[in-house]
């Protein structure tokens, strides 16, 4: 059992994603600038690497996303619960880490060569683990106390709330703890041990169980004698009659070979228990570190003077991507003022099959094609987009095929270029998947226009049959006299009267 704030079906959600697709993925996020992004609003590059892994993992759901953005608003809401929460859970995280750390340095030399040698390690290595089991259930209490102070709405927290309050009184747990309590102190000797052998008809012991634990009076400096343990291994005690043998009747090394048996099994019980307990919130650091970023988003866009909103998400099938005031977030990163940022409404409908956009050079046609992607990438992250107001629909992947600018363009090998774009082409149109959404910027550049522009055609009426959403900026001018009707939406920017950066349906 696992909980997970950053998904609400965990077992459903996390698993192996198709390599072409990631690969795809990982050549969006960079064509989208999100990394440069990214990297001015995280903390650390440990905080980067697991945004950006979540942001090339999209969610497939719309309820998953709400579950995702109400945590955010949450935290939003409450930031000091998510520090709270960080420090809780990084030191969470730790506590497996220096539990393996500890039982491994106790066999540095390898195993003992002798039975006491042997029967020392074990009882260290059930001191460590004793720790460790008190530690885990000791931050259900931590957790409970800290969400309880704030007033939480999203499912996940009253989730996390509600299960820790309900742990921090649950008597197995109690149990745990007490039995972790009994094996703190330097070695066997500072107890008196009572085993319970198992033999079989021929005498030969064939396994032996901890009965109890007593901590001898003399070595407990001050504190009172106290009884330790009782039936710990949860077996029924032996009867009245069963008969106790004086171990002076064995061998010294059988019976530490009987006591090393008995707290072997004792050490693998409380194991496996506090293991499995440990697994529900293990590794929920490296999930509040995504919130975490979220909410330096948050505070970046606000500090730049600059709008966000919640998308409104839409299934797959309604196919559609609506936006106002939508903007590129790579201008803050620029400096650019908010009053100079010029934000564009677009409706992309169903019944819409592509967005051709022309403009001059440096007409901000790249930019808005970053707003597009990077709005449907945060969107499916649960996160807010860079826009007055949006209603999305998911995507089962956003590909990209960026080009060279055009100066690049006219100073290279323009054939070469154009070879290379061509075969990338391919390797998208292989890995498409229905409602895909194709994001493509100048792409088949060459010094015959005509063959660029023929090209990309033939591409582009193949696309609507398989799903697959495009957007395309060109200054492939013939495209628009190619691709005329009601199902291509053909946009301009700025020019013929309009304000720069402005996207507008051309005249005539």
């Amino acid at each position: 059992m696992k909980f997970s704030l950053l998904y609400r079906n965990y077992v459903d959600e996390i698993k192996d994603r198709d390599d072409p697709l990631e690969e795809e993925m990982s050549n969006t996020v960079y064509d989208l600038s999100i990394d440069r992004a990214a990297r001015a609003i995280c903390r650390d590059k440990e905080s980067f690497n697991y945004f950006m892994e979540v942001i090339k993992a999209p969610l497939m759901n719309t309820e998953d996303i709400k579950y995702r953005q109400d945590i955010l608003m949450d935290f939003v809401a409450s930031p000091k619960l998510l520090d709270e929460l960080r420090m809780i859970f990084k030191s969470y995280d730790s506590l497996q880490s220096d539990w393996h750390e500890m039982c491994s340095s106790i066999y540095t030399y390898g195993v003992p060569s002798t039975v006491k040698g042997l029967l020392d390690c074990t009882y260290e290595s059930l001191k460590a683990t004793s720790n460790f089991a008190r530690s885990t259930v000791s931050y259900f209490r931590s957790i409970s106390d800290a969400v309880d102070k704030y007033e939480v709405k999203s499912d996940g927290l009253i989730g996390i709330k509600e299960y820790c309050s309900a742990m921090s009184v649950n008597e197995s747990l109690d149990e745990i703890t007490r039995i972790g309590s009994y094996f703190l102190r330097e070695g066997v000797a500072a107890y008196e041990f009572r085993v319970l052998v198992e033999t079989d008809d021929t005498l030969t012991i064939r396994g032996s169980s901890l009965l109890s634990a007593v901590e001898l009076e003399a070595r407990s400096i001050g504190r009172s004698l106290k009884k330790l343990m009782g039936n710990i291994t949860k077996t029924n005690p032996p009867p009245d009659d069963t008969p106790e043998i004086d171990m002076g009747e064995f061998h010294l090394e059988e019976s530490y070979t009987i006591l090393n048996d008995a707290l072997y099994e004792v050490y693998t019980v409380l194991s496996g228990i506090t293991g499995n307990i440990y697994e529900f919130f293990r590794g929920l650091s490296g999930e509040l570190s995504f919130f975490d970023t979220g909410l330096q988003y948050c505070r970046y866009l606000a500090q730049a003077g600059m709008p966000m909103c919640l998308p409104k998400m839409m299934p797959q099938e309604e196919d559609c991507f609506r936006a106002n005031g939508i903007y590129d977030i790579q201008l803050i990163a620029e400096g650019i003022a908010a009053e100079n940022i010029v934000r564009n409404d677009i409706r992309i409908d169903k019944d819409t099959d592509g967005v051709l956009i022309r403009g001059a050079n440096t007409s901000g046609k790249t930019s808005l094609l970053r707003a597009f992607g990077t709005a449907q990438l945060f969107a499916q992250a649960g996160l807010p987009v860079c826009a007055t107001g949006a209603v999305i629909s998911i995507r089962n992947a956003v590909m990209t095929l960026f080009a060279s600018s055009e100066e690049e363009f006219n100073a290279g090998d323009a054939a070469g270029r154009f070879e290379g774009e061509v075969q990338q082409m391919a390797r998208i149109l292989d890995r498409l998947v229905p409602y895909t959404l194709l994001l493509l910027n100048e792409s088949f550049q060459t010094t015959a226009y005509r063959e660029g522009a023929v090209g990309m055609q033939h591409i582009l009426e193949v696309l609507p049959r398989v799903k697959c959403k495009y957007i395309f900026v060109t200054w492939l001018m013939q495209m628009f006299d190619m691709t005329g009707g009601g199902s291509v939406r053909q946009m301009q920017m700025g020019g013929e009267g309009f304000p720069a950066y402005k996207i507008h349906e051309p005249e005539g």
